[in-house]
């Protein structure tokens, strides 16, 4: 497998570790969202703090990848 990794295009490597760190992402909201039932309990403000967080963090890395030239889409397709 780690002669198919040095041959594979540059295309290809974006695709297998975009999708890999895009799951890896998701599955992190998903568990995120485990803070929103009992036993937890939480402010308005606390909830804010954090969705601003993930927003702002979500913006700078689109920006980047919008200076280098990427397309918006909507939805996640490879």
């Amino acid at each position: 497998m780690a002669d198919e990794i040095k041959k594979e295009s540059a295309e290809d490597k974006f695709r297998r570790l975009a999708e890999t760190r895009v799951n890896a992402v998701l599955q992190k909201i998903r568990i995120l969202s485990n803070l929103s039932k009992p036993p937890y309990k939480f402010g308005d403000e606390q909830v804010e703090k954090i969705f601003q967080a993930i927003r702002s963090e979500l913006s700078e890395v689109e920006e980047k990848f919008k200076k280098r030239g990427s397309k918006k889409t909507s939805g996640f397709s490879l």
